[in-house]
Order: C-alpha cells, then sequence, then structure tokens
C-alpha cells in the first residue's frame, strides 16, 4: 500500500529525472518540502531516503544534493520509461539490447550444463510458445517464461539478478511499457520446430541464432509501434 512519504518521493523521483533539479542542486529543505506537499518532516526524511536508495540524491545532515541519472541504480530504468504517457523508443532499445546480450549467455551456459531432463523441460516450453489458441498476452508470458528458464539453468548468479532487476522495470515498474507490449500483433512461428530440433541435439548455435531471432523481431515491433504512437501524438499536438 502506497504511504503518503512514497508518494513525496514518486513526486521528487519524477522531478529530478524531467530535469527540474539537476546533478549537484540541492534539494529544498526538509522544512520547505513538509510544507509544499503537507507532511511531518519525518515523511519528508522517509521520502528522501528512498530518493537515497534510488541513487537519485545522496542525503547529508545539511540537505540534499541531487545526483546525475548515471550513478543511480537499474530501480530509474522503469521510472524513466514511465515519465512519459508513450515510452521513450531509444530508453527501450537500450534495454532490450541488454536483455538481449544477456539471453545469449545465458543461453550459452544453460546448454552446456543443463541435463537432459531440463532440455526436456525447456522444450515443452517451446511447445507451449507454439499453441494455436494463445493470447498476445498469453503468449508473451510464455516467452518470457522460456528467457526465465535459460537464465535459471545458466548457473550465472549476476546474469540472472540483472535480468531479474531488467524484466522488473519493464513489466512490473513501467505499466504503460507493459501495456505497449501485450499489444503488440502476433506472427507465425514456423521457426519453432527447428528450435526444438536444435535443443534436443544441444546445437548451441543454432539454439542461439533461433532465441535472439525471437528477441530481434519482439524488439523491432515494440520499437516501431512506440515510434508511431509518438509520431501520432506529435501530430495531434500541431493540429489541436
Amino acid at each position: 500500500m502506497s504511504t503518503r512519504h512514497d508518494e513525496v518521493a514518486e513526486i521528487l523521483t519524477g522531478e529530478i529525472l524531467r530535469g527540474r533539479y539537476r546533478p549537484g542542486d540541492r534539494l529544498p529543505s526538509e522544512r520547505e518540502l513538509a510544507a509544499r506537499f503537507q507532511v511531518h518532516r519525518g515523511g519528508v526524511r522517509e521520502a528522501l531516503k528512498k530518493l537515497e536508495q534510488l541513487g537519485l540524491a545522496d542525503v547529508q545532515p545539511g540537505g540534499a544534493r541531487v545526483m546525475a541519472v548515471h550513478e543511480s541504480s537499474l530501480e530509474v530504468i522503469g521510472r524513466l520509461m514511465d515519465l512519459d504517457e508513450v515510452p521513450d523508443p531509444d530508453l527501450i532499445e537500450q534495454v532490450l539490447e541488454l536483455t538481449g546480450a544477456l539471453m545469449k549467455l545465458a543461453v550459452e551456459r544453460a546448454l552446456e550444463r543443463a541435463s537432459d531432463a531440463e532440455i526436456t523441460e525447456i522444450r515443452a516450453l517451446v511447445a507451449r510458445l507454439a499453441r494455436d489458441e494463445l493470447s498476445a498476452g498469453q503468449r508473451m508470458e510464455a516467452r518470457m517464461e522460456l528467457v526465465q528458464r535459460f537464465m535459471e539453468l545458466s548457473g550465472n548468479l549476476p546474469l540472472r539478478l540483472i535480468a531479474r532487476s531488467l524484466k522488473l522495470q519493464l513489466f512490473a515498474r513501467a505499466p504503460r511499457t507493459r501495456a505497449f507490449l501485450e499489444r503488440q500483433p502476433e506472427e507465425g512461428y514456423a521457426y519453432l520446430p527447428e528450435l526444438d530440433r536444435a535443443l534436443a541435439e544441444r546445437d548451441i548455435g543454432t539454439v542461439t541464432s533461433m532465441m535472439q531471432r525471437l528477441s530481434n523481431r519482439n524488439r523491432e515491433q515494440l520499437l516501431n509501434t512506440l515510434r508511431a504512437a509518438r509520431e501520432a501524438r506529435v501530430t495531434r499536438r500541431a493540429s489541436s
């Protein structure tokens, strides 16, 4: 449940990310923020702690100073994505480029380590993805489950932690981005039998190529949708 200091932290986070406060600036004092938001100074302190945890502010006894975004935590990505009605395509592209690279490494390590039973489990996930009756949302969940299983079987803890954090940013902390993902048009999955064969044969090169193909197609669809939505919004504003 969201508390008042959570709301204050979210407002201040948005203002920092939108440039109202720039790196090196001092945020208003606790007294000023308490008066602005009509909360106790204890609530302001809690809100500033959250900014510090995000890496957006350095809180000292004399006040809080804004930090540069590139010095913040991964949790800021979700906030950046949801700053606008239409998520920033360039930021989304950067995130998906990184998740694609992580997936490639995960697939390679997973196929080197997986038991025969685990390979059979992955093939079952591929078979689920190929089911015609799945909705767009269900197919997205099936793709995520397949990628997640590769991540788990990779045995690489740092990789899994980074991938999980990015997944949270895309799907949990950026509801607008998730809505765009769920609206993506569905295309055929004619290459899935080849992916299944490659898994059965532990053909790392082919499996990696097929998974990269899946990732690239999803990325292109999403970016095209986002850019078209941004262009449409600009057109509406120009004509109003």
